[in-house]
């Protein structure tokens, strides 16, 4: 009704994680990676699709101030994606942290992870073997079905167990697993990457 709809930039992101276990309340690739519409007449393309980026939630405020040409504070984690809406590149962006802290419950199980465009790192520091994660998941139909299918499965107990108790460190090729499968964590092949990973992960 203002006209200003061939002036606006919209952007729209969904919420993260299908409400499946391994999905919801985690930080694997399944989780977080969600789709993200942008409509900007006159400077996006209309139906271009770009694959190759990573973009996180904490870019959308220096992203912001690009576009209306204001400097960033100094500080800020997020980084630019406004060259993208021209069909650019995006700078210092090689990966994206992510990061649950607790459920809607209160159950406070962190995980903080390190995604580059291959590589998954995760790290659990409240898994001990014992304690249980309380997700947004365990209370679903589906849950309870791969609990009840465990009972005589060994594939899909070791699955719920893993689920249940998590390990403190995982390391996923997510361009060739992006199940999330495979836990490379102990692979000498990939002990560079991992090493790499986790001072990462410190220094951030």
């Amino acid at each position: 009704q203002s006209g200003e709809a061939s002036n606006t930039l919209v952007m729209f992101l969904s919420d993260h994680g299908m409400p499946l276990p391994f999905a919801k309340t985690q930080v694997y690739h399944h989780s977080t990676r969600t789709p993200l519409l942008i409509r900007w007449p006159g400077v996006t393309r209309p139906a271009s699709v770009d694959h190759t980026h990573m973009v996180s939630a904490v870019d959308f405020l220096p992203t912001l101030l690009d576009v209306v040409g204001i400097r960033h504070p100094e500080g800020l984690d997020g980084r630019s994606f406004a060259p993208l809406f021209k069909g650019e590149t995006q700078v210092n962006r090689e990966f994206v942290v992510k990061e649950y802290n607790e459920n809607s419950g209160g159950s406070r199980d962190p995980m903080r992870a390190i995604q580059t465009k291959q590589y998954l790192y995760v790290f659990n520091p409240w898994s001990n073997g014992e304690r249980v994660m309380a997700t947004a998941t365990s209370g679903t139909p589906t849950y309870h079905r791969m609990a009840q299918l465990a009972e005589s499965d060994e594939r899909i107990a070791a699955r719920h167990t893993l689920y249940q108790h998590r390990v403190v460190e995982e390391l996923f090729d997510v361009e060739n697993d992006p199940d999330c499968l495979v836990n490379l964590i102990d692979s000498p092949a990939h002990e560079a990457v991992l090493t790499k990973l986790q001072s990462t992960l410190e220094t951030w």
